[in-house]
Order: C-alpha cells, then structure tokens, then sequence
C-alpha cells in the first residue's frame, strides 16, 4: 500500500479515536465528579457513600478489562469500540433518573462495562497497532482528548445545571455522547480492511519482542520489572484518579469555593492537561521516557502540596493548582501509556495492558475509597493530599532506575 494512503488512513483512526476518548473519559471520569457536592446537598449522601458508584465503577472496570484485551488481540478493535459506545451512552441517560445510592450504583456498573470495551485498553492497542514511529506524540494526541473534553463539558454541565437542573442536563449529555459516539464510528469503520491488514510495520524492539518466548504473559508478571511497572503505575493511579473524584468535594465544601467557579476551576486544570498531554508526549519521542515520566510525577506531587495549602481565606492559590496539577497529571498519565507500550509492544501487548490497566485501575478505586475515608475519619483532607504527594515523590525516584527492554538484545538484533 502506498505511503500516502497508509498515512491517511492512520490519522483518519486516530480522528475516529480522539472523539471516542474525548466523549467517553471527558464525562465519566473528569465531569461527573463535579456532581457530588449537588448529590450531597439533595441526597445528605457522606464523602464515602457518594464516591461509593465511583468506586464500583473503577472496581468493575477492572475486572472486565482482561476479558476486553482478550477479545482486542482477536477481534476487531472497532467493532467493540463501537459496542462499549452504546452501552455508555445508555449509561448516561440512564444516570439522569436515578433517585437511590444503589440506583447510581448500578448505572456506574455499567459505566464501568462500558469503558473497558471503548476506553483506554481499545483505544492505546487500535493506536499502537497503527502507529510505530512517533508513537509517543500520538499517543500525546489521543490522551489529549480526555483533557479537552474535561475542559469543554465542565463548563457546559455547570451552564445546564443553573439553568435545567443536573437531571435534565445530564440527559442531554448522555444524547450528545451518543451523536460523537456514532460520528466517530463512522471514522474508525469508514476503511474496510481488517486492522491487521492496515497494521504499520513494527520496529525493531516490537519484533523483538513478539519472537521472544519469555514475553508471555505469565512470564511478564514475574519480571523484576513488570512489578516495578505495576508499582508505579498503581500509585499514580491511586493519586490521579483519588484526586479527579475528591478535588470537587474539597474545594466546594472544605475551601467554600463558590458554586459558580468551581466549574472555572475544572476546566483550567483540564485545560492545563490538553497542553500537558501533546508536551509529554512529544517530550518521550526527543528524550529519555523515564527521566520524562519522572519530571512530571515530581510536578503532580508539587501539586497535591500546593492543594494541601488552599484555604477560604486564600482561594487565588487553587488556579495554580489546577495549572500546575494539569500538566503533572497528564504528563504522568501520558507516560504511562508509553511506559507499557515502550516495554511491552508486541503479540501479547493487549493482554499485557489490560492486566496492567485492571490492577491499576483497582489502585484507582482503593485511592478514591481510602481518601474518603480519611476525609471522614479526620475531617479534612490535607493529611490524605500530602501522602498522595509522597506517594508520587516515590513514584519518581522508581521509575528512574527502569530501562529500556533488551538494550543488549536489541543492539544484536539492529547489527
């Protein structure tokens, strides 16, 4: 296949991709959070009782990741993008007529099912799958989507809650979500071949890689460097997505942030994150990964201290937050991707993602409960934001002592 044609199609997936990220992680993880403290006033639901749908969500998610990167390393990746879509869209209608805890914690079930057929693991093994070279600047791009649709719905959600009411709102959201659901479809299924026969060739390292016997997946868990991984990732999950479900709680009923800026506040810091996202991203393609990773993680932990320190007398002090919270976050969160793709790209790359995002995702739903539960045991949140801080200070120095996979192999391989 020509060149050209091969590179049009490439950016036609990574179009059809982007809206998918955009519209799924825009509003599940990053919008919906700035729910709780309107839940919490209607309902009188605690810190851990209206983070408890979350939870399940991230817990559910996870389980049913392996199972979604079993079926990506058989299937077509667009055929069950397109069914995790639909079943997201009807999640989020369905949110808009809950009236129980358990009620919403059913729909974050679903939610959750639905994530893990249209979300990270599908999305990161349809892009490696088409791109080798500059992998770490699309990838940038991708996960840029999730930031911009955490900047852009925020304001939209806080514009239709003065005026509709949330359940009206998130009706219509639901309804939006589904038009960009279908209009990405379209572009992901628009070029008839099978992904495998529109695949790009692999590099060097990749082929490596998928003719090398201990790369399987039982033998990959047992790595000294797979645990290093999981030890990283898990933590910066526990941070961000901690972070993402509990910063609304915080700044609207511990800083008394007023209702109208808080949406303001959301929107920067996703706003920051879209910036973060292509930085990073295109940063790993110039330099060193891990020195990379690390220089954002250093930059999250600076964050959740500076958080630590807003007050109600002080407020001004939270929209450096978001800014600098916005780059580290997504500066870590890209890296991530990369980190496992970098090391692990290759036969068994969707399984090996789909277990690194089910136990990194159990990280996720652990740090939204544990910090909650903080919240209440303690009453305020600063204790919890300043572990967090330590956690990805630790986070920083582990991953600078990985490496890239088979130097010696490779070099032997490149003669």
């Amino acid at each position: 296949m020509p060149m050209r044609a091969n590179s049009h199609t490439k950016w036609s997936v990574l179009s059809g991709l982007f809206l998918v990220y955009m519209a799924s992680n825009g509003i599940t993880l990053h919008t919906l959070p700035m729910l709780y403290p309107e839940l919490m006033e209607e309902f009188g639901w605690r810190e851990s009782e209206v983070t408890l749908p979350a939870t399940v969500f991230f817990v559910v998610g996870a389980i049913t990741s392996p199972p979604a990167g079993w079926l990506l390393d058989r299937y077509s990746s667009r055929v069950i993008i397109a069914l995790g879509s639909l079943l997201l869209s009807l999640g989020l209608m369905g949110y808009s007529t809950t009236h129980t805890l358990w009620q919403l914690v059913a729909i974050y079930a679903v939610l959750g099912i639905a994530l893990s057929l249209c979300g990270l693991v599908s999305n990161m093994v349809m892009l490696t799958s088409w791109f080798s070279a500059g992998r770490g600047r699309a990838t940038g791009i991708l996960l840029m989507a999730s930031s911009l649709g955490g900047a852009i719905f925020p304001l939209m959600i806080g514009i239709g809650m003065e005026v509709l009411g949330w359940r009206h709102t998130i009706l219509l959201a639901g309804i939006g979500v589904a038009v960009t659901m279908l209009m990405s479809s379209w572009l992901l299924l628009r070029d008839g071949r099978s992904l495998r026969a529109g695949r790009v060739s692999t590099s060097p390292t990749e082929a490596l890689q998928q003719n090398t016997p201990s790369n399987g997946l039982f033998s990959v868990m047992r790595e000294r460097r797979f645990l290093a991984i999981i030890f990283v990732t898990g933590s910066l999950w526990f941070i961000i997505i901690a972070l993402t479900q509990h910063q609304s709680i915080f700044l609207a009923r511990d800083v008394g942030l007023e209702r109208g800026l808080l949406p303001s506040v959301f929107s920067l810091f996703f706003a920051s994150s879209v910036l973060g996202k292509l930085a990073f991203g295109l940063l790993s393609d110039r330099f060193d990964l891990h020195k990379v990773m690390s220089g954002a993680t250093l930059m999250l932990a600076a964050s959740l201290v500076i958080l630590s320190r807003v007050t109600a007398i002080d407020q001004q002090l939270v929209f450096f937050y978001a800014v600098l919270a916005g780059l580290g976050f997504s500066g870590a969160f890209t890296c991530i991707q990369i980190l496992v793709a970098a090391h692990y790209a290759g036969t068994h790359y969707g399984r090996i993602l789909a277990v690194v995002v089910l136990i990194d995702t159990l990280f996720g739903a652990l740090g939204t409960r544990t910090i909650a539960l903080i919240r209440e045991w303690q009453g305020e949140y600063v204790s919890g934001l300043l572990g967090m801080s330590a956690l990805a200070a630790t986070s920083a120095l582990v991953v600078m002592r990985l490496s890239r996979p088979h130097k010696k192999q490779l070099s032997h391989l490149e003669r």
